[in-house]
């Protein structure tokens, strides 16, 4: 997408801009309906990079029985799969699928390879316990591997975004004193000269391209598992930003293996299954994803982040579990009937930004799944994913994770009011980075205070919005949360955003953005014709207005509304998250 940029992310998902994504739904219906005879019959990958093997492994639970993870065992899959995964993928254990619909595979045995390559490369570079290093490159298994291999030196992998601005890059670099730059020469057209910009800063850069050469070669690592810190901090990851300046969250090892723990004890997948997810490793929940998936045996796919890419996938490898933004499975809606087979699907997971009603009914009407709505932050990692709840509630939380609903003194509100979502838990980071005085606002007395409003009912939880997201409207406070919760059941509703206008009499008052389902009534918004354009306009807010008086107070009711056709974009972040900072007020 460019999940931001739209289809974007990431629409993020989590994670997830991207921009590259923004292809209208109509196109994508010519493109498939063009092709549909002929992808049904399509034949294997032209290129796949795989050693033979026979049937697929089968795996579950903490050695093959179904129980819960240990510690350990999580770090030995992690750190040596092919030794301790119980069957060990001998073909596919990560596929990315890149330009030209290639494919390209690696084993759980070449997957150890590259990691003893990884600590190799590093430590040539002189990285040793401490050092921060900056990860600047597209999914697949050199980037995951030489991630491990950073951990297992104990140094700090600082995990950004490969679709972000260089200038960005070099910025968080610098504000973290980082040693080294790892990145990937499929991103610059002229590597040497554009990777200037990092080496004049005395950066050292380090490119993991070539790592595919060294994968078939048995290496013996030096790394011994023993000598791991698991309360250092392990990686940071930039915040989305969406309401105020991104901040540098840092997570340690340990936290991150108790989550893993937790979501794969959620999940109930089992090792003979397969994965595909469109996320970005670089935002915590692409990471939480792939990492989970790594550790049960799943073969995991990493398509194209852009939607035809994943359609295609989808296609061809008929996933157990799909985890994606919301704008990815809308995309799946726009392929030919019955090129979709969702059969197999066990846990289609789905975050990074609100799902609407339409979206969920559709999506259960035409393939007869529910998605899984599901909740995290960059500070907590994924807590949270709906498994038979309502549909838009984000679930209940997995393991040992508590929310709770609290006011503004701290003290927890009953089922059904709405509060700030407080999150307790062995998941939650460290701190921001070099800001104490940030992380002390929502770090304390052993919980996270996400700012994000939010309910519970029945246990199951709802978020709606963000806590500073308001619009004082004559002296009343509305949080646009709750306007935004509404609008998004409206089942002419795609996506929607509220927002706050000045004005001289109320100081200010709502304005909603709406992102309409449907095509035809789009069409008549943007006809040459202007009095059929204003009479859509007027009709359209005629039936929000209507709806609104019958679900919102005086003070709640959007006065300005401003309707998009389903193939346009509100704008969004890198991590698919709407970026109310970027929309005129």
């Amino acid at each position: 997408m460019h999940l931001n940029d739209k289809w974007r992310r990431d629409g993020t998902c989590f994670i997830v801009g991207l921009r590259s994504a923004s292809i209208p739904i109509q196109l994508l219906k010519r493109y498939f309906y063009l092709r549909a005879d002929q992808m049904k019959k399509e034949p294997a990958p032209s290129h796949v990079e795989a050693i033979n093997s026979s049937s697929p492994p089968k795996i579950g639970g903490a050695e093959g029985t179904g129980a819960r993870l240990s510690h350990d065992v999580v770090i030995r899959r992690l750190f040596a799969s092919a030794s301790n995964i119980p069957e060990p993928r001998n073909e596919h254990a990560i596929v990315v699928v890149s330009a030209g619909e290639t494919e390209r595979a690696v084993t759980h045995r070449q997957l150890e390879n590259l990691l003893a390559r990884g600590i190799e490369q590093l430590k040539e570079r002189g990285i040793k316990e401490g050092d921060k290093v900056v990860f600047y490159c597209e999914n697949g298994p050199e980037l995951s591997s030489t991630i491990l291999a950073c951990w297992a030196l104990n140094a700090m992998a600082a995990l950004i975004d490969y679709r972000a601005e260089r200038a960005d890059v070099l910025a968080m670099s610098t504000k973290l004193g980082a040693k080294l730059l790892v990145t990937s020469k499929k991103l610059y057209t002229d590597y040497e000269s554009e990777t200037k910009l990092f080496t004049d800063a005395g950066l050292n850069v380090l490119y993991v391209s070539p790592f595919p050469e060294f994968k078939d070669t048995a290496r013996k690592s030096q790394f011994d598992i023993q000598t791991l810190d698991f309360d250092r901090p392990a990686f940071a990851i930039l915040t989305s930003g969406t309401t105020g300046t991104a901040k540098t969250s840092i997570h340690t090892l340990r936290s991150l293996v108790r989550n893993i723990i937790d979501l794969a004890d959620a999940t109930d997948l089992q090792g003979n299954m397969t994965a595909l997810t469109p996320l970005p490793i670089s935002h915590i929940f692409g990471l939480s994803v792939f990492l989970v998936t790594q550790v049960l045996g799943l073969k995991t796919v990493l398509p194209k982040l852009e939607p035809v890419g994943f359609i295609k996938a989808v296609h061809r490898h008929k996933p157990e579990l799909i985890a994606a933004l919301p704008q990815f499975y809308g995309a799946l809606l726009s392929a030919p009937d019955g090129y979709i087979d969702l059969s197999n699907a066990r846990l289609l997971l789905c975050g990074g930004s609100p799902l609407t009603v339409s979206l969920a009914d559709k999506f259960e009407e035409t393939f007869g799944k529910r998605l899984n709505n599901g909740y995290g932050s960059t500070e907590c990692k994924l807590v949270s994913f709906n498994k038979d709840g309502p549909a838009l509630s984000v679930g209940k939380p997995v393991g040992g994770v508590k929310v709770d609903i609290v006011n503004e003194q701290d003290e927890l509100l009953p089922e059904g009011k709405s509060g700030e979502v407080r999150i307790t838990g062995s998941m939650l980071m460290d701190g921001y980075y070099n800001n104490e005085r940030e992380s002390k606002k929502v770090l304390h007395k052993g919980h996270y205070y996400t700012g994000d409003i939010g309910r519970l009912e029945h246990g199951y939880l709802f978020v709606v919005g963000r806590k500073g997201d308001i619009v004082i409207v004559g002296g009343v406070v509305v949080q646009a949360g709750d306007v935004e919760e509404v609008l998004r059941n409206n089942r002419e509703v795609k996506e929607v955003a509220v927002t706050a206008v000045q004005n001289k009499r109320l100081g200010q008052v709502i304005k909603a953005s709406v992102v309409l389902v449907d095509d035809k009534v789009a069409d008549k918004l943007k006809s040459n014709d202007r009095n059929e354009n204003l009479e859509t306009q007027r009709q359209l807010q005629r039936q929000f207005r209507a709806f609104c008086n019958e679900h919102l107070s005086r003070y709640q009711r959007p006065m300005i509304w401003e309707f998009l056709g389903p193939h346009d974009d509100l704008p969004k972040t890198l991590a698919g998250k709407i970026d109310k900072k970027t929309m005129s007020g």
